[in-house]
């Protein structure tokens, strides 16, 4: 028996992990919250209903009260003129208070309905907005969670693939510009022939600047030998 019930909470386990792996639970939980809405909504509808009918017998009580009153002041002045028809008029004031009563009643019960109906339509409006809450953290805390993963993870990670792609977009621009062929070639012959005269008179120039500075410090040297003898 232990074995069977060993098996069974394994498979169980196992049931509700694929079942996690492939339940949407904000969608799950986007329905719910919309079927507790669905359910305010009818619930206001009833408190409507409710309160119009508690509003009917408030309106048929008072003019039933109205009457009684009525009824009241007819018994007693029509019994100093003709009993019967007081006796009539009593009858009446007692139809018309059983009236009383039973409308007393039918507008207790329903204020009583009313004051439960406002007390679920309270509590379903307070328990939206917990539970709108707690999807929206749980949303962001998984977007959160899924935005990590990917980012942690070595293969499908986004920045990675973004950076993939610029590292092969630049190595497909320099194979490019390798195999164009360089246009700035200069071959005006005609040109470096100056550019070569030119540059071996400024080198000569330099040469004899050199020698120039080199005849003066021997000059200088032999002098001074002069002197000293």
């Amino acid at each position: 028996m232990n074995n069977l019930k060993r098996i069974f909470v394994s498979i169980k386990s196992q049931v509700d992990q694929v079942a996690d792996e492939f339940e949407n639970h904000e969608a799950l939980a986007g329905a719910a919250i919309q079927d507790l809405q669905a359910i305010g909504s009818k619930t206001r509808v009833h408190l409507h209903k409710v309160c119009k009918m508690s509003g009917h017998y408030q309106k048929q009580l008072d003019e039933q009260q109205v009457q009684a009153r009525l009824w009241s002041k007819r018994a007693i002045k029509a019994r100093k003129e003709d009993e019967k028809k007081a006796l009539q008029c009593v009858k009446r004031l007692r139809q018309t208070q059983q009236q009383i009563s039973m409308l007393e009643q039918q507008c207790e019960e329903s204020v009583t309905q009313e004051s439960k109906i406002r007390d679920d339509l309270n509590n379903i409006s307070e328990q939206l907005q917990v539970l709108q809450n707690k999807k929206e953290i749980l949303a962001a805390r998984q977007n959160r969670a899924i935005v990590q993963e990917s980012l942690n993870h070595k293969r499908g990670n986004p920045v990675q693939e973004v950076n993939n792609i610029f590292e092969r977009w630049e190595g497909a621009v320099v194979s490019s510009e390798f195999e164009v062929p360089d246009l700035n070639i200069d071959t005006d012959n005609f040109a470096n022939q100056f550019e070569q005269e030119e540059d071996e008179l400024a080198l000569k120039k330099m040469l004899d600047e050199l020698s120039e500075k080199n005849k003066h410090t021997e000059n200088n040297q032999t002098g001074d030998d002069h002197v000293r003898k």
